[in-house]
C-alpha cells in the first residue's frame, strides 16, 4: 500500500482537494475547480490497473467489472478520503477526494458502508475530462456512516482489505536523526523478529515491513533522501555503485553477523534511492516443511529437460526450487551448478557437489554462465531467472544436450509461462521454438502465496503441469489455450490446476472459502471441485 500512502501524503502536503489518475496523463492534483499535473511520467493502463488491484478488495473489483464503477473509502490521520473508480472507453480512471475533519478518540472516525454507488454518481472526472470539485459531487453521493469502535494506529488502512494482524510490527527500533549502517542492521533484526518477508526503505516515508503478505508502515519517522542514500551506499561495493549509476538499479546480497543473509534491490525513484530487502532464511526447508504437495518430489528424479518455477514476485519460487535442490543433494550423487543474481540460499555439499556462481561477481551474465556451464560437466544447472532471448536459447540448448535445467520465470499461470518462453523468440523462429519447448519441457510449477485463515502466516498454493504427450502436442501445434483443460482433467497423471489445490486448502481449513474463490483463475472450475464432497450448506460464493 506504499503507493496509496504516497498519494494521500502528497495531497496533504500540497493542501490539495484531491488527485486524479487518468491513463496517458501524469497524475493531477486538484484544487477546487482547477488542477495541476505533476512532472512525472503518465500512467499506463497496466500501471493504473495494477494500482487499482492494490487498493481494492475483491468485492470492489467485482463491482468495477460488473457496473463499470466502484467507490472506495479510506481514513488517514483523522482525514476521510474517497476514491471513485470508473472504467471508460478511454481507459480506467481513479479520483481521490478528501472529506471530513479531524476526529478524536471520543468521536471515532466514520466508516462508509460498502454499498456500491451508481455509475453516474462517480463524477469526479467529467466526461469531457474536466476536473470537478468535491462540492460538485458530494450531494449526489449516498454516504451512510456508522460508528467504528476502533481505528488501528499507524496510519492509513483500507477499510475492508488490510488490518494490523501483528500490532507489534509497527514499532521499529529507535534510530537517530541521521540513520547509520548499524541502525539499518537493527531494522533488519526487527524485520526478522516480526517474521516479515521484506523491508522497504524509501525516502520521505517510514521503514515499512511486509508481514503475512501485507504492507505495514512503521511508527518510525520518515527518512530523508540524503540520509537514506548515504546509508544505502555504505552497503554497496564500488562495482555496485557503478551499476546503480549506469542502470539505476542493482541487486546484491547482504550479510549481518549473527542474523543471516538478505537479498537487496537498490533502485532510484522520484525522490531518491530506495531499497527493497528480502530475508533469506538460513535453513533450507523441505517440501513437507513448506507445506507443498509431496507429488513435487517427482521433480527430483528427473535426469534432463527443463523445469520452470513460475509465479509473481514473492510467491516462493526460489524457496521451492531450493527445497528441490536440497532433496537432490541428500539423495542423489550429482554435480549441481547454480547461476544466481544474487546468491540466495547457501547449500552444503552432501551426496552431491554443489557449486554456486553469482552473476556480476563470478560470471558476467546468465548467458555467459550457461555457456561456461556446458564445459564444467554439471548434471543439473540452476538458472536464477530466464530474462532474455540469449539466456532462453542457451537453457533450451543445454536441456537438449542431456542436462536438467531448473529455472524461474515471472508468469501468472503455467500456460502463460510456456507462452512467455516462446514469445521471446522472433516471429520467424517461433515455430522452431515451439518444437524445442515441446520436446525439452518436463514440468511447470506455478506458485502463489495466500494468507492463512487465522490471519497469521502464508499458505502456498500450486499449479503443477507435467509435459505429457497431450501437452507436448498442444505446444507444438500452438494450441496453448487447451493446455488448462489437460491440467484439469489429468489428475491421475500427478498434475493439477490451481483450483483443485485451492479447494484442498479450504477443506483443510488453511484458507477461507472467500480467499480460495477470489484466488481461483477459473471460478466455474473451482466451484466444480468445491461441489464434489463438500456439504451443500457451505457451498457459497464470495
Amino acid at each position: 500500500m506504499a503507493r496509496l500512502d504516497y498519494i494521500l501524503r502528497l495531497m496533504a502536503s500540497e493542501a490539495a482537494d484531491g488527485m486524479d489518475l487518468v491513463v496517458g496523463k501524469p497524475p493531477a492534483l486538484v484544487f477546487g475547480r482547477t488542477s495541476r499535473h505533476l512532472g512525472i511520467p503518465p500512467f499506463s493502463e497496466k500501471q493504473l490497473r495494477e494500482f487499482v488491484i492494490e487498493i481494492a478488495t475483491p468485492q470492489d473489483l467485482a463491482a468495477l467489472h460488473s457496473d463499470g464503477a466502484a467507490l472506495l473509502h479510506y481514513e488517514y490521520q483523522g482525514q476521510f478520503f474517497s476514491c471513485a473508480l470508473r472504467q471508460t472507453e478511454a481507459g480506467l480512471k481513479a479520483a481521490f477526494r478528501a472529506h471530513g475533519a479531524d476526529r478524536t478518540d471520543e468521536n471515532p472516525l466514520p466508516v462508509a458502508n460498502a454499498a456500491t454507488p451508481e455509475v453516474d454518481d462517480l463524477a469526479f472526472l467529467g466526461e469531457d475530462e474536466t476536473f470537478l470539485s468535491p462540492s460538485d459531487v458530494a450531494p449526489s453521493w449516498s454516504m451512510d456512516f456508522e460508528a467504528q469502535e476502533h481505528v488501528p494506529k499507524g496510519g492509513l488502512r483500507p477499510r475492508a482489505q488490510i488490518t494490523y494482524t501483528r500490532s507489534e510490527a509497527t514499532q521499529p527500533p529507535i534510530y537517530g536523526e541521521k540513520i547509520s549502517r548499524e541502525e539499518v542492521n537493527a531494522l533488519l533484526r526487527w524485520m526478522v523478529e516480526q517474521d516479515a518477508t521484506d523491508l522497504h526503505l524509501t525516502p520521505r516515508f517510514p521503514p515499512t515491513l511486509r508481514v503475512d503478505n501485507l504492507f505495514q508502515p512503521s511508527q518510525g519517522r520518515e527518512l530523508s533522501p540524503k540520509e537514506l542514500q548515504k546509508v544505502i551506499y555504505s552497503i554497496l561495493s564500488e562495482e555496485d555503485k557503478r551499476q546503480l549509476d549506469k542502470e539505476h538499479s542493482v541487486d546484491l546480497s547482504y550479510h549481518v553477523e549473527g542474523l543471516g543473509r538478505f537479498r537487496v534491490n537498490v533502485f532510484r525513484q522520484m525522490y531518491g534511492v530506495s531499497a527493497a530487502i528480502r530475508y533469506i532464511r538460513s535453513a533450507i526447508e523441505s517440501l513437507e516443511e513448506l507445506n507443498l504437495p509431496s507429488e513435487l518430489t517427482w521433480l527430483t528424479g528427473q535426469e534432463s529437460g527443463l523445469v520452470l518455477f513460475t509465479g509473481p514476485t514473492g510467491s516462493g519460487k526460489s524457496t521451492t526450487m531450493a527445497a528441490i535442490i536440497e532433496q537432490m543433494n541428500k539423495h542423489r550423487q550429482l554435480h549441481i551448478l547454480t547461476l544466481e543474481a544474487p546468491i540466495e540460499f547457501l547449500f552444503t555439499n552432501d551426496r552431491s557437489l554443489i557449486q554456486q556462481r553469482e552473476v556480476g561477481t563470478h560470471t558476467h551474465s546468465f548467458n555467459r554462465g550457461l555457456k561456461d556451464a556446458l564445459r564444467e560437466n554439471p548434471d543439473v544447472i540452476v538458472v536464477g531467472e530466464l530474462r532474455d532471448l540469449e539466456t532462453v536459447q542457451m537453457a533450451l540448448s543445454a536441456s537438449e544436450t542431456g542436462h536438467l535445467i531448473l529455472a524461474t520465470l515471472h508468469a501468472n499461470s503455467s500456460t502463460n509461462a510456456i507462452s512467455r518462453l516462446i514469445d521471446v523468440f522472433p516471429d520467424n523462429q517461433k515455430a522452431g521454438a515451439r518444437t524445442m519447448v515441446s520436446d525439452v519441457l518436463r514440468a511447470v510449477v506455478n506458485l502463489r502465496l495466500l494468507r492463512h485463515k487465522s490471519g497469521r502466516g502464508l499458505v502456498p498454493t500450486v499449479e503443477f503441469l507435467k509435459n505429457n504427450a497431450a501437452v507436448s502436442t498442444l505446444i507444438r501445434e500452438n494450441k496453448l489455450h487447451q493446455v488448462r483443460q489437460v491440467i484439469t482433467t489429468a489428475g491421475g497423471e500427478g498434475m493439477w490446476p490451481f483450483e483443485r489445490h485451492l479447494v484442498e486448502l479450504f477443506r483443510r481449513a488453511e484458507v477461507s472459502y472467500e480467499t480460495a474463490y477470489a484466488s481461483a483463475p477459473d471460478k466455474k472450475v473451482f466451484e466444480q471441485f468445491a461441489a464434489s464432497g463438500r456439504p451443500k450448506e457451505r457451498r457459497r460464493r464470495s
